[in-house]
């Protein structure tokens, strides 16, 4: 079974993928350069969507963390994934790896073609358009930091968080499809001693991924099995959420505060 790991190129995925692939023999890893359109029509595009007030909202939260959390995050991050860097074995050796600039260029598309996996594993933010979630024939799996379906789309930890469901704070594996982390769920688990207290939702999207490598291994292991893995979501409820703002954040305040009393 040819595997292929699709993700970001930050120091953090590196850790994650090599971790993944010291367990299990992955062909490749596919590295991608871009997140997200350039900033000027990204806001363009999303104040048409969803309004300027919310727009402004993001960007004022965006600018609070950069200026008050986001150096503790860095730290405590490196830390942490110092950490997990440790666990990989000392003679491991790094797969082939390929670069793309847009995942869902032709360019892209050409590659995985050449490439031919069978199965591919993606941490990546951008929605994959069909031409490239339909190469291969056991699916694009994406590795979610969330509990599907009820925390779909961006910082799944932000919202369970605020919505005091903790057990929302975790990973999912499942199939790329059309929509917004709709596709049928292979593996998932909420994160193990989540403290929203000291970890910051940034920080628990990366312990979420951490938390879920041995079950994206066993899954993989299970394809390559010829087995079929499921979770089943039937009767459970489905949201998809967006980006938080400064006002979502200052409830998400107040829920720690109630955190915090009742640990006293």
């Amino acid at each position: 079974m040819k595997t292929y790991f699709l993700f970001h190129d930050k120091w953090t995925e590196y850790v994650k993928a090599d971790w993944a692939a010291a367990r299990f023999p992955f062909d490749g890893f596919v590295v991608i350069h871009k997140t997200r359109a350039w900033w000027v029509p990204f806001l363009w595009r999303r104040i048409r969507r969803i309004g300027l007030v919310k727009v402004i909202d993001e960007l004022l939260l965006r600018l609070y963390y950069a200026l008050f959390q986001g150096g503790r995050d860095r730290r405590m991050l490196r830390e942490y994934m110092d950490g997990v860097q440790r666990e990989i074995p000392a003679g491991y050796q790094r797969p082939p790896v390929y670069h793309v600039h847009d995942i869902n260029s032709d360019e892209a598309a050409d590659l995985l073609r050449k490439l031919a996996p069978d199965v591919c594993v993606l941490m990546v933010m951008p929605l994959l358009k069909k031409k490239i979630f339909t190469i291969p024939p056991l699916g694009m799996l994406v590795f979610h930091p969330g509990v599907t379906p009820e925390y779909r789309g961006p910082h799944s930890s932000f919202w369970a968080v605020l919505n005091r469901e903790f057990w929302g704070i975790g990973w999912s594996l499942l199939r790329v499809d059309a929509g917004i982390d709709t596709g049928a769920v292979l593996a998932q688990a909420s994160t193990r001693n989540p403290d929203p207290l000291t970890e910051s939702h940034v920080f628990l999207g990366h312990k979420s991924h951490v938390d879920g490598l041995p079950g994206v291994v066993e899954t993989l292991r299970k394809l390559q099995a010829g087995e079929s893995p499921r979770v089943s979501t039937e009767g459970r409820k489905s949201s998809n959420y967006t980006h938080p703002g400064l006002t979502d954040y200052l409830k998400y305040r107040k829920v720690l505060k109630d955190l915090r009393h009742a640990k006293r």
